[in-house]
C-alpha cells in the first residue's frame, strides 16, 4: 500500500536533510495532509502542520513534533513543542527496554534546528524497539508520550517526515 505508515526501519543518522522534492510533497499534501492540522503563514512561505492525534491538552508536560514546510526553500523542518517550563537545550528523554534491563538516555545537544532533527530521530530509532520514555520533571519521572494516540502521532509524523526527505 502506498500510504502505508508501519516501518520498523531505522532512519540513518547520518543521511537527515531538510530539503524534499516537489512530487514528495504533492504526495502528502494529497495523500496525508489529512491527518495533520494547518496552520498557514503565507507571508514568510510557512506552512505548520500538527497531527490530528498529537496531545492537544498543554496545560500540563506536554511533548509534540511539528513539521514546519518552507515552500519557497523546499524544505521541512520537524519542530519540538513542549512545555515551556522546560528548556529544549540539555533536554533528556530517558528510554527503558520493556523486555529486558537496558536503558538509557538521549540528550538534545543544541538549539539548532539540525540539533531538533538529530534528537526526534534518535527517539523514532528507539520506538522501532519495545521501549517506553520517560522525562524526568521536577525529579518525577513522567512518560514522554501519556498515552498510544499521542506517541504513534510523533511516530507517524516524523515516517511523514522521512518521506519528504527521500529517507523512507
Amino acid at each position: 500500500m502506498a500510504c502505508s505508515v508501519n516501518t520498523s526501519k531505522e532512519v540513518e543518522l547520518n543521511k537527515l536533510r531538510f530539503n524534499y522534492t516537489d512530487d514528495a510533497y504533492l504526495f502528502f499534501r494529497n495523500m496525508r495532509q489529512r491527518q495533520y492540522d494547518l496552520e498557514v503563514m503565507e507571508e514568510g512561505g510557512w506552512r505548520i502542520y500538527r497531527h490530528e492525534d498529537r496531545q492537544q491538552d498543554t496545560s500540563g508536560f506536554y511533548f509534540n513534533v511539528s513539521l514546519v514546510v518552507n515552500w519557497k526553500l523546499n524544505r521541512v523542518y520537524p519542530i519540538i513543542e513542549m512545555t515551556e517550563q522546560l528548556k529544549k537545550e540539555g533536554l533528556v528523554v530517558e528510554w527503558r527496554a520493556l523486555e529486558s534491563d537496558e536503558s538509557g538516555k538521549l540528550t538534545l545537544e543544541g538549539i539548532k534546528r539540525r540539533d531538533e532533527m538529530l534528537f526526534v530521530s534518535k527517539i523514532y530509532n528507539k520506538m522501532t524497539e519495545e521501549v517506553e520514555f520517560f522525562i524526568s520533571i521536577e525529579n518525577q519521572k513522567t512518560p514522554l508520550f501519556p498515552n498510544t494516540d499521542a506517541k504513534e502521532a510523533f511516530r507517524i509524523s516524523l515516517y511523514d517526515f522521512y518521506r519528504m526527505t527521500g529517507l523512507l
